[in-house]
């Protein structure tokens, strides 16, 4: 029923009884044929049951304490729960002249550990089919509310006929758990939560998953360490190897076994019945469904070489790893841009000393070289990162700051954010011939676009000034179209749709001559969102963050869209990573802040709402309009109007319209007002998106004066729209008062079907 022996460390007990021996009758019922295995907690015994006259499996604790009892008991609690397959069934939980027993189903077969012991690793359809055949069983048993928090080889048994099943939910535990007391578990096998013994959930069990996958394609484990316990701990503070590297694996395959391995939870796949659908059709899919969007992917190699030197460390002694530790966590990052060739630290570790540029790049025929210092003074850390051509010319540095409360959690944040800069400066460099004033233009460009006002025009004439010198510069075009897109919201009216032509033009011309590069998909979805074709959008950004898996804008784009979609922890997620990215984006403090305030927390919302203030002391159009709706959600009518008052002071004509359209907060008699601005808004910008928008406020609006009937017509011009908004049409109180219209639920249910399809 298990194998013969068992790693896993209990907090508390140790073992006491003796084993049964061959032919005794236990507790006047069972019959003991023969020793299956011994654990932990218990040895497994088959058995004939004189009273049913069939084989079943005896699991006798042998462990005396009360802690012990209470796991046993427990497991079965939870393993009754749990009806599959792919589980292996309990029958009976019983106690016999003090000692404690279960009986479950016999299974004739082996544990996976035997096999693959024997067989050393399994070829990947087999891989794939036991795999699924787990995830399966997983799925189950998380379906009941159970989490194993135990899963490894040889709780996996291979049936004679085929079949695989789950078994041993001696430690686990319903539901997510915080629990602290010891390490509970198989150290191989722990998710670094369950290491760092942070509170866990089932997406713990899908690492332990991750890990199995790793072991059977590959024969090896992807850690190692002199005990166990060390072992455990590598993966906290070291990368995932790819399995690639250590056998023959399809690539599908290894992309899945590495989203698995993830180190945060939340970039793994949530489910396992995700897993269990990209194992049995061979594929990981592009990122198209929420949570299985992975914001980091083993991506092709490509022309370009990167050389990342072990940071210059200065600080107190005890975090001297702090320096390599962060170069690798770059290279881990970097590593997964397409295009892009990154050297291992062990090539680049032994020129530590020198530093030399061309001495490095010669060496190891590398065409760029990162180096930089990491300076930790107390709670602070800084890092001062450059990157260099092998002739010593520096074209890029930048300096990080952090604090020193959680390392592993620092280095993976400055890792990315250094990913992401040096991706758009080595972009900028790709194209030989392009001459330096472009690339330039071209970095200014950019920085006009990552201000908190979004300066999109002026980014516009520095890209077709740099398009002008090197019309071929594909970063440029592919910019271009981010940037038109951008600009097709701009203050002044859109006269005769010129901005949407001239988005339209970019995006197509990106699409023609600049596919490969990350914007241009970046700029496709972007055109794409404001059309209502979400789903082409979504695919978009999937390409986009394969090509580029630290793109702050894919990832906040994806990240709205997924909480519009109803889908709202994956889409947190995410916005919290752009946020990471990109701490100075307005556009995932708004979002953020709104999530907040829906959900109740105002710690949170004011959280972000101070750094708006703190990021545009002078707010903008879309804060004010954002503030005021918000108002409104808390019945914070005072409030609204004090806004309001704000908006009506910005100088220019979508600020004046938009308090127009506000008035009736303040003058009952301005609600005709209010509906003719509506009908002029087309004029100045004819946009699916913007309409989308304006629809959702007006119902807002219109409700919150108490005018129901011209509400619910707003809401149906949303509903027959483009609106995906699942948690405002779902959860927002501001829509209180017209949940009891007859009409409700027909343009609720058109607005769910709409987001429904933007995932299938």
């Amino acid at each position: 029923m298990t194998s013969g022996h068992d790693d896993t460390l209990l907090a508390d007990d140790a073992p006491l009884t003796a084993r049964l021996a061959a032919g005794t009758l236990f507790a006047d019922r069972y019959e003991v044929e023969g020793l299956l295995g011994a654990g932990g907690m218990g040895a497994v015994y088959r058995v004939r049951d004189r009273r049913l006259d069939e084989t079943v499996a005896l699991k006798v604790l042998t462990l005396e304490s009360g802690a012990a009892v209470e796991r046993f008991h427990s497991e079965v609690k939870l393993a009754r729960r749990v009806t599959h397959p792919n589980v292996a069934r309990t029958h009976d939980l019983g106690e016999h002249a003090g000692v404690h027993y279960l009986t479950m189903e016999y299974v004739s077969g082996e544990p996976l550990d035997a096999v693959l012991a024997r067989a050393g690793k399994l070829d990947p359809a087999r891989v794939r089919e036991i795999g699924t055949a787990i995830a399966t069983g997983l799925q189950a048993a998380h379906d009941a509310g159970v989490i194993h928090r135990d899963l490894k080889p040889a709780n996996v048994l291979v049936a004679d006929d085929g079949r695989v099943v789950l078994t041993d939910f001696g430690i686990a535990r319903l539901g997510a758990s915080s629990h602290r007391t010891g390490i509970l578990g198989t150290p191989a096998y722990m998710s670094p939560e369950q290491v760092a013994g942070r509170p866990i959930d089932t997406r713990s069990d899908i690492y332990a998953l991750g890990l199995i996958l790793f072991e059977m394609a590959t024969g090896t484990l992807p850690f190692a360490g002199e005990t166990p316990l060390a072992m455990a701990l590598a993966r906290l503070g070291q990368p995932v190897p790819d399995p690639r590297t250590r056998a023959s694996v399809p690539e599908p395959l290894a992309r899945l076994i590495l989203r698995c391995l993830a180190r945060l939870a939340e970039k793994r796949p949530p489910r396992a019945r995700d897993v269990a659908a990209m194992l049995t059709d061979g594929t990981v899919p592009s990122p198209t469904t929420v949570g299985e969007v992975e914001p980091f992917a083993p991506i092709a190699l490509g022309s370009r070489s990167l050389a990342v030197l072990p940071f210059t460390y200065r600080g107190p002694s005890e975090h001297t790893y702090l320096g390599e530790g962060l170069a690798e966590e770059l290279i881990d990052v970097l590593a997964r841009t397409r295009g892009l060739r990154v050297l291992s630290l062990s090539a680049t570790r032994k020129h530590a000393e020198d530093r030399d540029p061309a001495t490095v790049c010669s060496a190891l025929s590398a065409t760029a070289l990162v180096d930089g210092t990491l300076q930790v003074a107390g709670p602070r850390v800084r890092l001062a990162a450059r990157l260099l051509q092998p002739d010593g010319l520096q074209v890029w540095s930048e300096h990080f700051d952090g604090a020193f409360e959680d390392v592993f959690a620092l280095q993976e944040t400055m890792a990315r954010r250094v990913a992401e800069a040096l991706r758009v400066e080595l972009d900028a460099v790709a194209c030989p011939n392009v001459p330096k004033e472009s690339v330039d233009l071209y970095l200014r460009a950019r920085s006009d676009l990552r201000r908190a006002s979004d300066d999109s025009e002026a980014a516009i004439v520095k890209l077709e000034r740099a398009l002008s010198l090197a019309p071929e510069f594909r970063a440029a075009i592919a910019c271009h179209a981010t940037a038109s897109v951008r600009a097709w919201w701009a203050v002044e009216r859109d006269e005769e749709g010129e901005r949407a032509r001239r988005a339209e033009a970019s995006v197509a011309r990106a699409s023609r001559e600049a596919g490969e590069v990350a914007e241009t998909h970046l700029a496709t979805a972007m055109w794409a969102v404001q059309r209502g074709e979400y789903r082409v959008a979504v695919q978009a950004l999937a390409e986009a963050l394969h090509r580029a898996p630290t793109m702050y804008d894919a990832h906040q784009y994806l990240g709205r869209l997924q909480i519009e979609t109803g889908r709202v922890d994956e889409g947190r997620h995410r916005v919290e990573l752009a946020l990471e990215l990109n701490p100075t984006s307005t556009i995932c403090h708004l979002a953020m802040a709104g999530l907040a305030l829906g959900r109740g927390d105002l710690a949170a919302f004011r959280r972000h709402d101070a750094a708006l203030g703190e990021l545009l002391p002078n707010p903008t159009l879309p804060i004010l309009v954002a503030r005021i709706r918000w108002s409104l959600f808390v019945g914070d009518r005072d409030r609204a109007v004090r806004n309001l008052e704000q908006l009506e002071r910005l100088p220019i004509l979508p600020a004046q319209m938009m308090s127009q359209f506000y008035a009736p907060l303040r003058d009952a008699d301005a609600v005709e007002s209010s509906l003719g601005i509506l009908d002029q808004l087309p004029a100045w910008l004819d946009n699916p998106r913007f309409a989308s928008f304006i629809h959702q406020a007006s119902t807002e609006l219109f409700t919150a004066c108490g005018e129901l009937d011209v509400a619910l017509k707003m809401l149906r011009r949303a509903a027959e729209g483009i609106t995906i908004d699942v948690p405002w049409v779902q959860s927002s109180n501001l829509l209180a008062p017209l949940r009891c219209a007859p009409e409700f639920p027909e343009l609720e249910a058109m607005i769910l079907r709409r987001a429904a399809e933007v995932w299938r």
